[in-house]
């Protein structure tokens, strides 16, 4: 959908987002790191 590729650095990037303090307050929460990829959907 977006046509641009996920690189193992973007998703480097959401897991220390969530490893981070700035998640720090969140919970329950996902982060798609999938450039509109429909086989890549949380399901």
């Amino acid at each position: 959908m977006l046509k641009r590729s996920v690189l193992p650095e973007d998703i480097a990037e959401a897991v220390y987002f969530f490893a981070s303090e700035k998640s720090g307050k969140s919970t329950g929460n996902i982060l798609n790191v999938d450039a509109g990829n429909a086989a890549a959907f949380t399901r």
